[in-house]
């Protein structure tokens, strides 16, 4: 089994992605009988062409297995303190959840916002499909609780 890790073009893995997305949507979704999972691709394209999304994928033998979105940006109210990476989405096959793929994933994807310019990092889980523990094995630690709420 090759494993590799790699930085692609948005718009080049689309076509791979798009299948993924209703994956990540039925594995970890709520609210499923209000929202539908459907990227809006130009938003992601515009993201993409001005250096703010950055997409880091997991290949098994060339075949996607996984991938990582993140926004890396400046927040606002941290004027002149760096950029931050800020989660979109991830996801990786759940048959290849077994062993360290997921957190190879991970750092893969936090060597790569280092190498952008980013300083701080922010990711989130959903709390039924809790990924605490991987969190905690990468160093992250557990800063604020989100809460949603349908309008």
């Amino acid at each position: 089994m090759n494993v590799s890790f790699q930085v692609e073009k948005w718009s080049s893995a689309l076509p791979e992605l798009r299948p993924m997305f209703s994956e990540l949507w039925d594995d970890v979704a709520v609210d499923k009988d209000r929202f539908k999972a459907k990227c809006e691709e130009p938003k992601y394209k515009v993201l993409e062409d001005n250096g703010a999304l950055c997409l880091t994928t997991a290949r098994v033998d060339g075949k996607l297995v996984g991938y990582y979105v993140a926004l890396i940006i400046a927040n606002p109210h941290y004027e002149g303190q760096g950029l931050m990476a800020y989660t979109d989405m991830y996801w990786l096959n759940p048959e290849y959840r077994r062993g360290n793929l997921g957190l190879k994933l991970f750092t893969f994807s936090e060597d790569v916002w280092r190498e952008r310019g980013a300083v701080k990092a922010y990711s989130s889980h959903k709390l039924h499909k809790s990924r605490g523990t991987m969190f905690a094995i990468l160093g992250w630690k557990p800063t604020d609780l989100i809460y949603s709420k349908i309008l």
